[in-house]
C-alpha cells in the first residue's frame, strides 16, 4: 500500500507536467494523448492498475516518452509484472523525449531496483549459435544486452536445431540473481532402420506357423467327451438304484417282506456302486480335460501329453512333456 501511494502521488504530478509542456517535435498535444493520459491517471487514482496500463500505453503508441514509460513501468510494479517493470523503468531513465525530473529519476530507479530484486537475469550461450529458442512455448524477449529477464516462478527453456537433438532445461526463479546458462545440442540419432519380421527372430512368426489350436486341444476334447457319457451312464445307474431302493423299501414296510429281498438287496448295492463309480470316473476325466485343455498359442515344436487308462480297478495315468 506504501509504494502505491509513493507511486501515485510521484507519478501524477509527472504526467500532468508532461501533458501541459509542449514540444514543437511530438505529438503529445493531440486530443487522443491527453485524453489518454487523464483516463490512466483516473484508473491509476482508483487503484485500477491494469485499466491504467492500458490508458498509458495506449498514450505511447501515440507519442512514446520517458513519462509514459515510466507510467507503463509503474502500473506494471502494481500487477506484480517485475519484467515489463524492468523493461518499461529502465526505458524512463534513458529516453531523451520528455526526460524525466530529478525527483522522478530517483522514484524511478528506487522502484527499478525493488523490481529487479522480483526477477533473474539469464546470460544464455547456445551451440550451435543458430538454435531456435522457446520459452514457455513462446520466443523469448531478448534485453538490449541480450541477457533474458524471469519472473518469479519455473520456466521452460527449450532450444533446437536443424539435425540436433531438442534440449529442455528447467528455470526457477527466486529473484534478484544474474546467472550464465551455457546449452550445447548434440547431433540427433539416426531413425532405426526397418525390416519385414524374420521367422528365424520373430517368435510371433514361428509360431503362427505351427500347428492350429484345435488339433493341439483334440486329446482334452475327447477326455471331456468321454467324461460327459460317462456321467450319462452314471445318471442311468442313479435311476436304476433309485427303483430298486423303492422296490427295497416297499418289501420292508410289510409286515410279511418279500421272498427275493436278498436279490434285490444285491442289484441295489450294484446300483449304488455303479452309480458312485461311473460318477468319479466321470469327474475324473473331465479333471484331466481341463488340465490338458491348451489355453494358449501352441508352440512349435514343443507337445505335452497326459495318458490316462481306465479300468474296473482304478485308473492310471502317465504324461511325457
Amino acid at each position: 500500500m506504501a509504494v502505491a501511494a509513493l507511486g501515485s502521488t510521484m507519478f501524477l504530478p509527472a504526467a500532468r507536467a508532461a501533458d501541459n509542456s509542449r514540444a514543437p517535435a511530438d505529438n503529445t498535444d493531440q486530443p487522443a494523448y491527453r485524453k489518454a493520459i487523464e483516463e490512466g491517471l483516473a484508473e491509476y487514482d482508483a487503484r485500477h492498475f491494469e485499466e491504467a496500463r492500458s490508458f498509458f500505453r495506449h498514450a505511447h503508441e501515440i507519442s512514446p516518452n520517458a513519462r509514459t514509460f515510466r507510467g507503463i513501468g509503474m502500473t506494471s510494479f502494481e500487477l506484480r509484472d517485475y519484467v515489463s517493470a524492468v523493461r518499461n523503468l529502465t526505458a524512463a531513465l534513458q529516453d531523451k523525449r520528455k526526460p524525466l525530473s530529478a525527483d522522478q529519476r530517483k522514484h524511478t530507479q528506487e522502484l527499478l531496483d525493488r523490481s529487479r530484486m522480483f526477477v533473474d537475469v539469464y546470460k544464455l550461450t547456445v551451440s550451435p549459435k543458430n538454435a531456435r529458442l522457446i520459452v514457455d512455448g513462446h520466443a523469448p524477449e531478448f534485453e538490449p544486452d541480450g541477457t533474458l529477464l524471469f519472473s518469479f516462478g519455473t520456466h521452460t527453456l527449450e532450444a533446437s536445431a536443424h539435425g540436433m537433438a531438442v534440449r529442455s532445461f528447467p528455470i526457477s526463479v527466486r529473484g534478484g540473481e544474474r546467472k550464465e546458462l551455457s546449452l550445447t545440442l548434440d547431433r540427433a540419432a539416426p531413425p532405426a532402420a526397418t525390416r519385414p519380421p524374420d521367422a528365424k527372430t520373430d517368435p510371433f512368426a514361428t509360431a503362427t506357423k505351427s500347428a492350429p489350436l484345435g488339433e493341439s486341444n483334440a486329446a482334452a476334447a475327447a477326455w471331456l467327451w468321454a467324461s460327459g457319457g460317462t456321467a450319462l451312464a452314471a445318471a442311468g445307474a442313479g435311476i436304476y438304484w433309485l427303483y430298486q431302493n423303492s422296490y427295497l423299501n416297499t418289501c420292508q414296510n410289510h409286515g410279511g417282506g418279500c421272498s427275493n429281498t436278498s436279490t434285490i438287496k444285491t442289484y441295489w448295492d450294484l446300483g449304488l456302486g455303479l452309480t458312485v463309480g461311473a460318477g468319479a470316473v466321470a469327474l475324473t476325466m473331465a479333471f484331466i480335460g481341463i488340465l490338458s485343455w491348451d489355453y494358449g498359442p501352441p508352440v512349435a515344436k514343443k507337445q505335452s501329453a497326459l495318458n490316462c487308462t481306465v479300468s474296473p480297478f482304478g485308473m492310471a495315468c502317465g504324461g511325457s512333456f
